[in-house]
């Protein structure tokens, strides 16, 4: 057996790349083949250079709209209206790295970028609690606009994320991006409050989320006294009423859907 040479060197292996090269593929809109333009609301539209191969490999959606014959197939330009670009970017900076870091890193810039009003008033607050609760009687489009709208009107920065969140989870949803999807829904469950948690179970009741929807209904049982005197929670779906009360008599469903009885 042949001996190792006496001045053998160990080489240190350099890190992996291949998230930052494929990310400068997007913002630097390399070999771009396809458009995604957010015509969000009465806002400036906004464009997204991206590449077909890697959007229809990531997304079922995005695939079944390139490859199915849709007129986004022949027109390379996929008009979203129903997606804030600040969530549609989010998205993309997700497909392209798998990297939550990059979710984060844009989130934050997107809460820096918000002009620092004094929106915490309880009119803003009210207006937040309007608009994403709203989504409990909507279909999910309705829903991501009821969060989209929570997110223009609240400038603080809990309140913020949390509405950016919610228009993340709307985008992930919509295109079946499930990581993206879960992901949102882990983060939403740290912001369940007395204030927060109503819309949030309409949320979760409408994107299928069950992690968050159990985080709300334990909540709710174990605040119930505080809970049932708001009026956002007379206004939840018939269902979700339903469901609450279930849960809060010791029948409930776990997450994953089994059912478990005396559910802590």
């Amino acid at each position: 057996m042949r001996k190792p040479h006496a001045y053998c060197y160990c080489y240190e292996v350099p890190p992996p790349t291949l998230p930052e090269e494929l990310l400068s593929l997007l913002t630097g809109g390399v070999a771009s083949d396809l458009t995604l333009e957010a015509a969000y609301g009465e806002a400036p539209p906004m464009y997204f250079p991206c590449h077909s191969v890697l959007l229809g490999l990531r997304s079922p959606v995005f695939r079944a709209a390139l490859t199915h014959g849709m007129s986004e197939s022949t027109s390379r330009t996929i008009t979203v209206r129903d997606v804030p670009p600040l969530a549609l970017q989010v998205l993309l900076h997700f497909l392209y790295t798998d990297d939550f870091e990059q979710v984060e890193k844009v989130l934050l810039e997107g809460r820096a970028s918000e002009p620092a009003t004094a929106a915490t008033s309880p009119s803003s607050a009210a207006a937040f609690s309007a608009a994403a609760s709203a989504a409990s009687a909507a279909s999910a489009a309705f829903a991501a606009s009821a969060a989209s709208a929570a997110f223009a009107a609240c400038q603080s920065s809990e309140v913020q994320r949390m509405a950016q969140l919610q228009a993340v989870l709307a985008a992930a949803h919509k295109y079946q991006v499930t990581r993206l999807l879960r992901w949102s829904e882990q983060q939403l469950c740290k912001h369940v409050v007395e204030e927060t948690v109503c819309s949030l179970l309409s949320l979760a009741h409408v994107y299928g989320s069950p992690e968050l929807e159990h985080s709300c209904l334990r909540f709710v049982k174990a605040n119930m006294a505080a809970v049932v005197q708001r009026p956002d929670f007379a206004s939840l779906a018939p269902a979700l009423l339903v469901k609450s009360s279930m849960f809060c008599a010791g029948v409930g469903a776990a997450p994953g859907g089994k059912r478990k009885r005396g559910v802590e």
